[in-house]
């Protein structure tokens, strides 16, 4: 939504506890490392001339903010074996792998900050961790670093993820082994990175062109509809709920997406907007009529503008819902239509590729863990346009508020200015869904003021969703 036992302890054991936790309570500070004069970090590799802006997104800080909870609990440190799960190991971690790369690496508050500096990139890092409570749980960590040039303008993103599921439940066992090989993994992914090596030697975005080698690259003239047999949309907006409370510029929004994708090529766009966006006619359009539409080699985006909700299940886990025109306030699970049942349709659907792109704030997407194709691989373009994908973009978590503005969803309106090409990072006429994503999530959380930061992964695949970019005259 917008909105979102007794323990007998001695005295001996209660006074070893308090002290335990005087150390834990205090939000640890990050301190950067002091300039000296001369000093070079990276000497001698390909980004040791460039100095590096590093911000921490939202979702950064609400993750080392759930790590100091886990912190204070008093029985921790009192057990030597168990891992402390510290923000300082975050921090000291990902600020001892930049200083060995770039000549100088500097924290800011704020992207603003970083922007008006002199910096000659910035490192938006984005991290997030899901910590062991019980049995049947993992120890998760997810980390993505937007690397972008003072104009705001995309380099490329670098991710690390990782997964512990320990044998042994303490709590915090296994968090140090999941974060070492996320932290490799988001390390490799940044050597081999040629748009980022190609900034640091020429000082701008590069295009494709000059980085990638393959016929894929040499993108010239291309219609819109060059990669698929066809291309269908559909576009829900609610704005007159039945008992949530209403939205101004939902359907508004659905009506100029619809409006885009017509322009864009799509063969077909179904708007299904206020009363008519019952549960039943999303779900009957979505999982019957358009399985028997839609092909292999075809294209499918479903836009949603409405409420969202995440409820919390008793296995600690969480459940995303969108919820349609008749939903209910309190019954989620009769009334509104969950991640779940997204998974499901995707599965009705044979097309190559979907896309969801959801303006609504829930959690419990479901993402995996898995990463697609790397843009440096030869034939980039064929191979992520003949593998599977389904993916998935939404405006926020759980707790986050859709901020509406000038008529549109923020969301929304940096959505359609990504499609006529601002998230086109390296300048091949071609948006790809995972640059959609990681140009909205920066974007968003900066123009909110964090108060949404989109989220986007992968619900199967390797592929990717792409959209040709129109010239202006088209």
């Amino acid at each position: 939504m917008f909105f979102r036992t007794k323990i007998e302890a001695s005295p001996v054991f209660i006074f070893i506890a308090c002290l335990s936790l005087c150390g834990c309570l205090g939000a640890p500070k990050y301190v950067e490392r002091p300039a000296v004069p001369g000093e070079v970090y990276g000497q001698g590799g390909p980004l040791s001339t460039v100095r590096l802006g590093l911000v921490y997104t939202g979702n950064s800080e609400q993750a080392f903010q759930y790590m100091k909870q886990h912190m204070s609990r008093g029985h921790r440190p009192l057990v030597p074996f168990l891992e402390k799960v510290d923000p300082e190991k975050v921090k000291e971690g990902l600020s001892k792998m930049l200083q060995a790369r770039f000549k100088r690496v500097t924290l800011f508050g704020s992207l603003d900050d970083a922007v008006k500096s002199d910096v000659d990139m910035i490192l938006a890092f984005d991290y997030r961790c899901t910590i062991i409570q019980k049995p049947g749980q993992d120890t998760t960590i997810d980390m993505a670093g937007t690397f972008m040039n003072r104009q705001e303008r995309i380099i490329d993103v670098v991710k690390g993820k990782s997964v512990t599921s320990p044998a042994y439940i303490s709590f915090t066992y296994g968090f140090d082994q999941a974060l070492g090989a996320a932290f490799e993994q988001f390390t490799g992914s940044l050597d081999k990175s040629s748009l980022i090596t190609a900034f640091a030697e020429y000082r701008s975005v590069p295009s494709a062109s000059s980085v990638l080698e393959g016929p894929s690259v040499q993108v010239v003239d291309l219609q819109p509809g060059a990669f698929y047999r066809k291309s269908w949309a559909i576009v829900i907006g609610i704005n007159k709920y039945k008992l949530w409370p209403p939205l101004e510029y939902a359907v508004r929004d659905a009506q100029a997406v619809a409006q885009k994708l017509r322009e864009s090529g799509f063969d077909e766009v179904i708007e299904i907007l206020d009363k008519d966006a019952t549960r039943e006619r999303i779900l009957t359009t979505l999982g019957a009529e358009l399985p028997k539409k839609a092909g292999a080699d075809d294209r499918v985006l479903i836009f949603f503008a409405g409420h969202g909700q995440t409820e919390s299940l008793p296995d600690g886990k969480e459940q995303g819902y969108i919820i349609p025109v008749d939903g209910d306030i309190t019954n989620y699970f009769t009334t509104a239509i969950s991640m779940q049942q997204v998974r499901e349709i995707s599965d009705r659907v044979r097309a190559k590729h979907i896309l969801y792109v959801m303006d609504a704030c829930y959690s419990g997407q479901g993402f995996t863990r898995a990463f697609g194709v790397e843009p440096g691989v030869n034939g980039y373009l064929q191979k992520i346009t003949s593998l599977r994908s389904v993916q998935m973009i939404t405006a926020g978590g759980k707790k986050e508020q859709a901020v509406e503005v000038q008529g549109h969803g923020l969301f929304t309106q940096y959505f359609l200015r990504g499609l006529d090409g601002e998230a086109d990072r390296d300048n091949d006429k071609i948006v790809t869904a995972s640059e959609l994503g990681a140009y909205l999530m920066p974007q968003v959380s900066r123009a909110s003021n964090n108060l949404q930061t989109p989220q986007y992964g992968r619900l199967d695949g390797e592929g990717e969703v792409v959209f040709t970019v129109l010239s202006k005259t088209e």
